[in-house]
C-alpha cells in the first residue's frame, strides 16, 4: 500500500483509541458458513493500494475460531466497541448451510448500523436466504444503498467510503490547523 499499512485486530484484542488510521469492521456470518474474512482483508489491501491511498487502515475482524470464553460478555463488548470505533462497516452475508443459513446476529448488527449515519457496505452471497429482506429493509432506511452480490464489489464500496472519510478527515484537520494558526 503506497506507504500505508493495513493492520488486523482480532477478537478480544485491544481496540485502538487513537485516530491514527481509518477503521473497518468486518460484520457478517461467522458460523455455519465459509471463512470469508481473510479473503475480504486481502481484497481490501489490494483495492486500497490500487486506489493510491496513503492513510493506514485498521480492520476489526472477529474470529470464527473462538473459545468458550469468547462467548461471554467480553466478546459482545469487544464487538460493540469495535463497531462503534469503525469508520465503515462491511456486512457480508454468506449463503451458510441448511442448519443455520440466516446469520441472525449479523442481521441485528446491520439493523443497528443502518439506523446511524455510519457508512456501511452490504453484500450477500447468491443464495443467501434473507437477501430480499436485507434489500427491502435497507431500501426503507437507506434508500439507494446497493446490496452487492459478490464480496469483491462489497469491498469496493468500503474503499469508496474510506476515501470519502479520508477526504473529510483531511479537510477537518486542515480547518483545525487553520483555526489554530489564526
Amino acid at each position: 500500500m503506497n506507504g500505508s499499512t493495513l493492520r488486523v485486530v482480532g477478537s478480544l484484542e485491544e481496540v485502538p483509541s487513537a485516530r491514527d488510521a481509518l477503521t473497518v469492521f468486518l460484520a457478517g456470518g461467522m458460523r455455519n458458513c465459509p471463512d470469508w474474512r481473510q479473503w475480504a482483508i486481502e481484497a481490501l489491501a489490494d483495492q486500497w493500494h490500487r486506489a493510491g491511498a496513503d492513510r493506514p487502515v485498521t480492520v476489526f475482524s472477529p474470529s470464527r475460531v473462538v473459545s468458550a470464553r469468547a462467548f461471554s460478555h467480553e466478546l459482545v463488548r469487544w464487538e460493540h466497541d469495535a463497531l462503534r470505533a469503525s469508520d465503515v462497516v462491511l456486512f457480508w452475508f454468506p449463503r451458510g448451510n441448511e442448519k443455520a443459513p440466516e446469520q441472525p446476529i449479523a442481521l441485528y448488527e446491520l439493523g443497528v448500523a443502518a439506523a446511524t449515519y455510519k457508512p456501511i457496505a452490504v453484500g450477500t452471497e447468491p443464495g443467501y436466504v434473507r437477501r430480499d429482506d436485507v434489500g427491502a429493509q435497507l431500501g426503507l432506511i437507506r434508500p439507494g444503498l446497493p446490496v452487492r452480490c459478490d464480496l469483491n464489489s462489497t469491498v469496493g464500496d468500503v474503499v469508496w467510503a474510506l476515501r470519502r472519510t479520508e477526504k473529510a478527515l483531511g479537510e477537518a484537520f486542515s480547518a483545525a490547523g487553520t483555526l489554530q494558526a489564526v
